[in-house]
């Protein structure tokens, strides 16, 4: 069983605070990791996501003693 449950998002949905699964690792996202840009729109830790196109992989903690 894993700590976590991942769930596929558009980037526009992320905001800081949010645990992502970014090249296989869970991050969490601050406010300098998203920027915004006129050509790829916004990018999280310097990645576009395809433009938009990929989505993200959010993840949600899963409270085991619950």
């Amino acid at each position: 069983m894993s700590a976590f449950t991942l769930s596929e998002v558009d980037k526009s949905e992320i905001r800081e605070g949010d645990a992502i699964s970014h090249n296989g690792k869970i991050m969490t996202v601050c406010a300098k990791d998203i920027t915004r840009c006129d050509f790829f729109g916004i990018k999280i830790f310097g990645d576009s996501y395809k433009l938009g196109y990929q989505p993200v992989l959010k993840a949600f903690y899963n409270n085991q003693l619950r």
